[in-house]
């Protein structure tokens, strides 16, 4: 029997703080504020000065470190030296310049306030690093990451992310007994360079032969266990060589990253991210002396606004100097002058080293929150404000002078147009890959997705084919591969269970999105339908229409005299599904509803009767019993279109109408 005074306090702790954190987030929740300062907010309360509710603050900080750990680990799998040479102007020279220009003027003016000079140094550079984590999940809100100021945001947190391995390196020679830059510098930075040369050895022939092995085997359990291996592992080493935990966090996701499985990677390693930063953000709001914040209201919040518009100067000169214009520069300095979670880290270092006062610290704390709860707000009327400031400070004869302030210069990726409008195939089995080889010829933008590993490496070089490993479970995996800008989703897994898993997970994310899924048995329709999936192919029919097809050919029965079964048999089948589903269909399902009927697109060919007649002169509706409904030319689209309009060749007709009438009409 378990005695109660038995158990650890730590236990207490967690139990305690987490329960404190619920309901803390529940609140930031419905105000909208980030979980990040939710965390925050609940070290503050749980803290000495508060609630006091903390009584083993270092096994909590042991938590933190280990939320550290992959925090950097997270940010070195999703870091692509391909996207980063494509953006490398943006991340280098602009990121340089926030990041310099920041630490130079912030630390500039507490100097001038009276601060020491070092620790002046130290707080301008503690202030140059912004929030990765709290931008980019309100841009991903908004959907907001791929626009131009969306990438320029992006690359100077790029740059950030990994501007903090070099500075964690070089603080410790900033400390009054270490001796200054000397020979245990450089061979630091050795140890450093050839760790790198090491672990970039193991990404490129080790590690890809370890994860396909392990995928291969199709064990979550033993997937998870080896990125996890792999992340403490190399921390640890890096630790032993005398560098930090951290900088061993980001090369072992590195190691990853290269691979095609740093997706399905990055999705399993993220709850464990989630749970023990959450200690470290907790642990932070922990240090906060309320005493402090109380006693010098004024000194926090014009210390804020300072750094704010420090931080909005130089983010929005340093992304002006990279080609953008003047809108875009502002809007991005906006999304980058609050103060970040790797500031934390970077200030505990700080803190060990006696770099910084308490006081100075509490200061950096103090601006740091209040800074970080602002954002969403700022991010949310950027562009109210850049219309007013435009408005203000632009008149229309500057302008026209001007053109490259108002228009941007940025081209869109290429990679980001293509996940627009797109097919997502999931499951690149022999079903998969036929619908890709007709999607490829129709010039349909698609991206398959298959957790068998040795697909994904056979399909790694077909030109045309982008192949990403994962479980379609996973809503990460599912935005990786762009389900909220999907116009379709195809799954050919002949697993009902998977495939109603499936077709759940992607409703969460896009409730739009059409979904045609697969199944073998008829008795599984009713828990696809209830999962959300709009249209549901049957194998065993399909099947039977193929060899009804074969069998009567051999009979010698006429090809239209198949077809005309053909549609027969699938009235048949879709009154099948009517029966099953008959209460609960959507108008985009009406024709589980009206079994004889449906919409179809046909092309108007050279040889058609249909070339230079007036919609009038063919009788659709009298001949033929077919509404035309549109009719796509080119680029455009005529919806309801008049009796007058002449058709020309290649003309595209929307028609409605009966499976027979269809079949004659698409056949001429």
């Amino acid at each position: 029997m378990l005695v109660v005074g038995a158990v650890p306090e730590v236990i207490y702790d967690i139990s305690i703080i987490f329960g404190l954190a619920i309901i803390v987030l529940l609140v930031c929740s419905k105000f909208k504020i980030p979980s990040v300062l939710g965390f925050l907010l609940t070290g503050v309360l749980a803290g000495p000065d508060a609630l006091h509710l903390t009584q083993s603050k270092d096994d909590l900080s042991m938590f933190a470190e280990i939320g550290i750990i992959f925090l950097l680990f997270s940010i070195g799998i999703e870091f692509s030296l391909k996207d980063l040479i494509r953006i490398r102007r943006q991340v280098f020279f602009g990121g340089l310049i926030q990041v310099l220009g920041t630490t130079l003027i912030a630390g500039l003016l507490t100097w001038l306030s009276g601060i020491g000079g070092m620790e002046a140094i130290m707080l301008g550079l503690l202030f140059s690093f912004s929030s990765t984590a709290i931008v980019l999940k309100v841009l991903q809100d908004m959907g907001r990451v791929h626009s131009p100021q969306g990438r320029s945001t992006m690359a100077i947190l790029i740059f950030q992310d990994m501007a903090v391995i070099p500075v964690m390196l070089l603080i410790p020679y900033f400390a009054p007994d270490s001796g200054g830059i000397d020979l245990k510098f450089f061979l630091t930075i050795l140890k450093a360079l050839l760790t790198v040369v090491i672990v970039l050895y193991l990404a490129r022939v080790i590690m890809p032969k370890l994860l396909f092995a392990v995928a291969k085997s199709k064990s979550t359990e033993l997937f998870l266990m080896t990125v996890l291996v792999v992340c403490l592992s190399v921390a640890w080493l890096t630790a032993e060589m005398g560098l930090s935990l951290s900088l061993g966090a980001f090369l072992a996701g590195l190691v990853i990253s290269e691979s095609e499985y740093s997706h399905e990677a990055f999705s399993t390693i993220l709850p464990f991210r989630e749970v023990f930063t959450s200690f470290f953000f907790i642990s932070i709001g922990l240090l906060v002396d309320l005493d402090y914040i109380f006693a010098n209201p004024v000194v926090i919040v014009f210390g804020t606004i300072l750094i704010l518009c420090i931080k909005l100067l130089v983010g929005g000169l340093a992304v002006f100097l990279t080609g953008n214009n003047a809108r875009v520069a502002f809007l991005s300095g906006l999304f980058i002058c609050q103060v970040g979670e790797f500031s934390f880290i970077l200030a505990g270092s700080v803190i060990e080293l006696n770099l910084l006062s308490n006081r100075n610290y509490q200061l950096f704390l103090s601006i740091s929150v209040l800074s970080m709860g602002l954002t969403p707000y700022f991010i949310e009327k950027s562009d109210r404000l850049s219309y007013w400031l435009n408005k203000l400070f632009m008149s229309e004869s500057l302008r026209k002078k001007f053109p490259g302030l108002i228009h941007s210069s940025i081209k869109p990726n290429i990679h980001e147009q293509k996940l627009k409008d797109h097919l997502v195939i999931v499951g690149y089995n022999e079903i998969g890959k036929n619908i890709s080889k007709v999607i490829k010829m129709a010039k349909i933008p698609f991206i398959a997705l298959e957790s068998d590993p040795e697909i994904v490496l056979s399909s790694k070089n077909k030109r045309g084919t982008q192949v990403v490993y994962g479980n379609a479970t996973n809503s990460q995996i599912l935005k990786h591969v762009g389900i909220g800008q999907a116009r379709m989703v195809v799954i050919t897994i002949s697993n009902p269970l998977e495939v109603q898993a499936i077709v759940m997970a992607i409703r969460k994310l896009a409730p739009k999105c059409h979904v045609i899924a697969t199944s073998r048995k008829t008795a599984d329709f009713v828990k696809l339908f209830d999962a959300g999936a709009n249209e549901i192919i049957s194998e065993q029919f399909e099947i039977s229409v193929e060899v009804v097809t074969r069998v009567l050919s051999r009979y010698l029965v006429t090809r239209n005299e198949i077809d005309d079964f053909i549609v027969r048999l699938r009235q048949l089948n879709y009154d099948m599904e009517r029966t099953i589903r008959y209460e609960q269909q959507g108008l985009q399902d009406y024709r589980l509803e009206i079994s004889d009927t449906e919409i179809i697109t046909v092309r108007i060919r050279a040889n058609s009767p249909f070339v230079n007649q007036r919609i009038s002169e063919l009788n659709m509706r009298s001949v033929y019993n077919i509404s035309v409904l549109a009719v796509k030319r080119g680029a455009n689209i005529m919806a309801n279109p008049t009796d007058e309009l002449e058709l020309i060749e290649n003309d595209l007709l929307v028609i409605f109408g009966s499976h027979e009438s269809i079949d004659k009409v698409s056949r001429m």
